[in-house]
């Protein structure tokens, strides 16, 4: 169950860095002593942490906080990960395929086909690491509120407390956008009827988020405010933004009130843009090749570093799964012929190409990489790596820059919230609202970092298929899709027209079999 017992609560933490705060080694014992009887604290132990003497300091509060972060990583092995993305998840998208590598795992090939059940390792994975990283966040909410004034000063401990009330907020909408039921965890479990509390209602749970993301937000800093030693670390408009992700994602499960959800979306992500802290790079691979980290696009960004000298290595496996096998990848996945027409269906512009975002998420037979003056596929054209007569259409997404970077030792970083998807929810917010002349006004700006025309659009149906384009284009690749699909009411369409197998009870994730088995409140 989660955090069910001592074991699910003693983990091993990884030494994770938050740029100069890195994990004490002493959280080892911390999470011991959160699994252990009373009785057991009881007992007079000089040189060992407790909760009293380990909360002492600002040191110690950002240690913790630390360990709450780390779970947006939550590597328990090679091919499994919490939230640094990964091909399991991009195989619920429609227009996607398995490579003949993948098919060595069926836990992976168990989502392409919607096969996938409550044993199916991955899905046990997703709950219990992100009910690890809500506990961590409940430790820092529990511990740092009653730390003494003299060990932390008052402006710290807020935006502590505040970013642990974003993460435990992020979890929880994690958990809710990929199980049907889900349980509030908003304390450190101490008894048998915490840890086998029951499901809470969906409304219940969305209710929850968007309070500890409002709370949270008046005490987190602006991105500007940030120093350079704290990149990737949560700010005002990373709460923002999912206030208004949060308010958009819910109308889908509450249509009556789907006006009240819209005007809080509206608001929320007004903010975002009004900040001026945020811009659109035009570098758009630099974002997932990891020539550009931490652009003035991003709003929250997994933070990867290949940097041992201090013990913190967190590196990604996207590039490994996600290159082609003629680029020296696994080849796990590629786009379809649908994915193509669909990017390549405005034709091509003024310089004779197509959207610059076809060519920058992926390689495909084309003029563009089979220019032999600019071999752009590694020095090479498509024809020479993958055939002249070749239909292969390979990501580019998540490769690096370098073909030597390919494999398990690249540092991408990872983009969670863009600007981009700031801007195109907000359209579809306004769409919603019967503003569709503004809406267009913000998918412009949005093309027009593409280098393409605007478009002149007028009424609700045409400017939605437009957002449904533009999203594609955008976020192909980075686990918005299927989420996408689900929430417009689409998913089986869709899946039938790309001749998936595909039934409603799919469109969640089953409470795992552990949870059920151990928890007598799940049934």
């Amino acid at each position: 169950m989660a955090h069910g017992t001592a074991a699910d609560i003693l983990i091993t933490i990884k030494k994770r860095r938050m740029k100069t705060n890195k994990l004490y080694i002493g959280l080892f014992l911390l999470m011991a002593v959160m699994g252990c009887k009373k009785s057991e604290l009881e007992q007079s132990v000089p040189d060992q942490l407790t909760v009293d003497n380990f909360w002492i300091n600002k040191d110690r509060a950002l240690s913790g906080l630390s360990a709450a972060y780390s779970q947006l990583e939550g590597f328990v092995g090679w091919d499994n990960y919490v939230e640094a993305r990964s091909v399991r998840e991009f195989y619920r998208e429609d227009y996607v395929v398995p490579g003949a590598d993948a098919f060595n795992y069926p836990w992976w090939t168990e989502h392409y086909n919607f096969e996938f059940t409550s044993g199916n390792y991955a899905v046990d994975l997703l709950w219990r690491e992100n009910y690890r990283g809500i506990n961590f966040a409940n430790q820092v909410l529990e511990n740092v509120g009653k730390m003494s004034a003299a060990a932390i000063d008052d402006a710290g401990r807020k935006q502590i407390l505040a970013e642990a009330k974003f993460l435990r907020a992020y979890y929880h909408f994690k958990l809710l956008t990929n199980y049907s039921k889900v349980i509030i965890r908003d304390k450190v479990p101490t008894s048998e009827a915490d840890l086998s509390k029951g499901f809470s209602e969906r409304a219940e749970v969305y209710g929850f988020i968007l309070k500890d993301l409002q709370e949270a937000e008046p005490d987190l800093p602006l991105r500007s405010a940030r120093p350079a030693t704290e990149l990737g670390r949560v700010t005002k408009g990373a709460a923002q933004a999912y206030l208004g992700k949060v308010n958009l994602y819910r109308v889908s499960d509450d249509q009556a009130n789907a006006a009240t959800y819209y005007t809080e979306a509206a608001k929320w992500l007004e903010k975002v843009i009004l900040s001026n802290e945020y811009q659109l790079d035009n570098n758009f691979l630099g974002m997932f090749n990891g020539t550009t980290k931490n652009s003035t696009e991003s709003i929250f960004e997994l933070q990867q570093t290949s940097d041992a000298s201090s013990g913190a290595v967190y590196r990604s496996y996207l590039s490994d799964w996600v290159a082609a096998s003629e680029l020296g990848g696994y080849g796990e996945i590629y786009g379809t012929p649908a994915l193509l027409t669909e990017m390549l269906k405005e034709g091509k512009i003024a310089n004779g190409n197509y959207d610059v975002r076809v060519y920058q998420t992926m390689y495909f037979n084309d003029a563009y990489f089979n220019d032999t003056t600019t071999p752009r596929v590694y020095g090479s054209t498509y024809n020479e790596i993958f055939g002249a007569t070749a239909k292969t259409i390979a990501f580019r997404k998540w490769i690096p820059a370098g073909p030597d970077r390919i494999g398990f030792s690249n540092a991408i970083n990872v983009p969670l919230m863009r600007y981009a998807d700031v801007l195109l929810m907000y359209a579809e917010v306004l769409n919603e609202q019967q503003k569709s002349g503004d809406a267009v006004t913000w998918i412009n700006k949005v093309r027009g970092r593409a280098g393409l025309p605007g478009v002149s659009l007028s009424g609700k149906a045409p400017v939605f298929e437009q957002i449904i384009h533009e999203r594609v284009m955008e976020f192909t690749l980075e686990g918005s899709r299927f989420y996408d699909l689900r929430r417009w009411g689409l998913l089986a369409q869709k899946m039938q027209a790309a001749g998936r197998k595909f039934s409603a009870d799919k469109a969640f994730y089953p409470t795992p079999l552990k949870e059920t088995t151990n928890n007598p409140s799940t049934p």
